[in-house]
């Protein structure tokens, strides 16, 4: 099986991310504690927090980056400015910077084109997966990564786990090429709606997306803070 971390380092290496990035990115994401997870799904709750993450039609997340290879524990990081839309047509760009040499690169998705801005160059595909796989050999799960960062509950998921108020906590979901991926989601607090962290991890790689600030349309409150008897 082809190596994914090598087509992910190529990503990061030609985005010339330098040593200062992996200390101030890389290496600074802590793996928050985990709340328990519930023993017992009350869908109901499940249902009613999903139908608020509906409810968005538009966000912006500052955020940074870490890739790590798991056999190695060598590290690269970035930092990322996520923006998707729903609503007048759907589309979300995500941009790459480094702290001191500025923007590295652009991916645009549209739901039947994408498009990367790297090193001056332009390149185009029919979705973001392909075309990343094409220009770089990176296999990476991009098609439902906007859904996944607010803890959106998606078809391909397996094994789900929810902590209190039905969200979403951990799950697994394998792709085409038949490469298992495990997915946790990690909250500030019993209160906060949407995930401070979330990790993406296969047999070679370790992806962790520290959110720092969110800008949604509309906007969420904090959900009533519940006591769950059935937690492990």
């Amino acid at each position: 099986m082809d190596s994914l971390f090598n087509p992910a380092v190529m990503l990061l290496k030609r985005l010339s991310v330098a040593l200062l990035t992996l200390v101030l990115v890389g290496c600074s994401i802590s793996t928050p504690n985990q709340q328990p997870v519930l023993k017992n799904t009350d869908q109901t709750l499940v249902d009613a927090h999903q139908q608020r993450l509906d409810s968005i039609f538009r966000w912006q997340l500052s955020a940074r980056l870490a890739i790590i290879q798991r056999q190695t524990n060598e590290r690269d990081g970035l930092y990322l400015d996520w923006r998707w839309q729903r609503q007048p047509d759907t589309r979300q760009q995500l941009r790459f910077s480094h702290p001191l040499k500025g923007q590295l690169a652009t991916l645009t998705m549209l739901p039947e084109h994408a498009e990367l801005t790297l090193e001056g160059e332009r390149y185009q595909g029919d979705n973001a997966e392909q075309l990343l796989q094409r220009v770089l050999g990176a296999r990476l799960p991009l098609d439902e990564l906007s859904q996944w960062v607010l803890g959106k509950v998606t078809p391909t998921l397996n094994q789900r786990q929810f902590i209190s108020g039905g969200r979403l906590a951990a799950a697994s979901v394998t792709r085409a090429n038949a490469e298992r991926w495990s997915i946790q989601w990690f909250y500030g607090d019993a209160a906060d709606p949407l995930p401070q962290q979330i990790q993406l991890q296969s047999a070679q790689l370790l992806i962790k997306i520290q959110m720092n600030e969110w800008q949604l349309t509309p906007s969420l409150t904090a959900q009533p803070v519940t006591q769950d008897a059935n937690t492990l």
